[in-house]
Order: structure tokens, then sequence, then C-alpha cells
């Protein structure tokens, strides 16, 4: 399942990224380019903006009720049944799958706290960030069940 976020919906695009969501998001995306998007690959719309969500070409589409993204997400999840996801899969930046890395890769990356109480670390292949299962993340998940 493939999403593409409006300009008001960024913290919930990082979020479904980091919980495995392929999610397109860019503030400079227009009206017209999110619909050309959503056609040609397929993806289904998140948007705040009732003008985009009732173009016939936005069938697809999800009229996010909040401003909150806790409840953004929620009812994102909610609409399709997917409580149960497991996080960090995504680059939460630029949406490029993450892949495992070595503990001993990251010891000179990460703050000396996180390395000696996180395992399982893995890294964005474009940006080449590195994610961890922090308490930001468990809070997160406990947020959308």
């Amino acid at each position: 399942m493939k999403f593409i976020a409006d300009v008001m919906l960024g913290k919930l695009a990082k979020r479904m990224r980091l919980l495995e969501f392929d999610v397109l998001y860019d503030h400079t995306f227009e009206d017209n380019s999110i619909l050309r998007i959503a056609l040609e690959q397929g993806r289904i719309i998140l948007t705040r903006d009732i003008g985009l969500a009732s173009r016939p070409l936005a069938r697809d589409h999800i009229l996010i009720q909040s401003d909150l993204a806790d409840e953004q997400l929620a009812q994102v999840l909610g609409r399709f049944a997917m409580q149960d996801r497991d996080a960090l899969s995504r680059c939460s930046v630029c949406n490029e799958p993450l892949f495992e890395l070595d503990r001993q890769e990251v010891r000179d990356r990460v703050p000396d706290h996180v390395y000696e109480t996180s395992f399982g670390f893995r890294q964005c292949s474009r940006c080449e960030r590195v994610y961890w299962k922090g308490s930001h993340v468990k809070k997160m998940a406990e947020n959308t069940k």
C-alpha cells in the first residue's frame, strides 16, 4: 500500500514511514502534482484539503480530520485495520528502505546511552541516517493501538 501526503501532513508522513509505509511527501507538491503522481503510481492521497479531496481524480484518498499527528496516524491505521505494524523499515526523511547495521558500526554515530541501551540499529541507504527503536517509537506504537 502506497501513499502520497499533501503539504499539511509532513509529520504524519514521517510517522507512517517509521511504521513501514511508503509515503511520498514534499512540501512543494501542488495539488495537480499530487493527483498525477497518485494516479501514475497507484498511491492513496492523504490530505486535509477538502478541495483536493473533492476533485474527481482524487477518488482514492483519505481526508484527515485532526490537526494532531497521533490522531492522524490512528485515523489512517484504523481505516485499514493495520494497528500491528513493525517500526523502522523506512527512512522518515527520504522514504528509502532501511537496512540493518552491526552494533559495532554505530559506536561513534549514536550517543553513548543509546549505544549502551539499544540493539537493532538500521540505516538509510540514501541519506545514511541511523535509526533505533527508542522511546519515541515505542510511544508512537502505543498511541496507535
